[in-house]
């Protein structure tokens, strides 16, 4: 099995734990952001150009959705 593979089926059985694992959305979307930052640092050689840029541009949603999330916690302890 190709180390391209070995990574795809990593991040596969990541976002499948954190699916069943996180207790909400918010949680869930940051596990499975970590998933693919570590996908893509470790894998970088190994993975297809095609890959990679599917990957960077999920990352750029993630990171989108995380700093909504981020913001939301924020507006919240201020508004306490």
């Amino acid at each position: 099995m190709a180390m391209r593979e070995n990574m795809i089926i990593f991040l596969a059985v990541w976002v499948v734990l954190a699916a069943l694992l996180s207790p909400s959305l918010g949680i869930f979307l940051t596990v499975a952001l970590i998933g693919i930052l570590i996908v893509m640092e470790i894998g970088e050689f190994y993975l297809s150009g095609e890959t990679k840029e599917t990957l960077r541009l999920s990352a750029y949603f993630l990171l989108l959705i995380f700093a909504f999330i981020v913001a939301q916690k924020v507006y919240e302890v201020i508004k306490k």
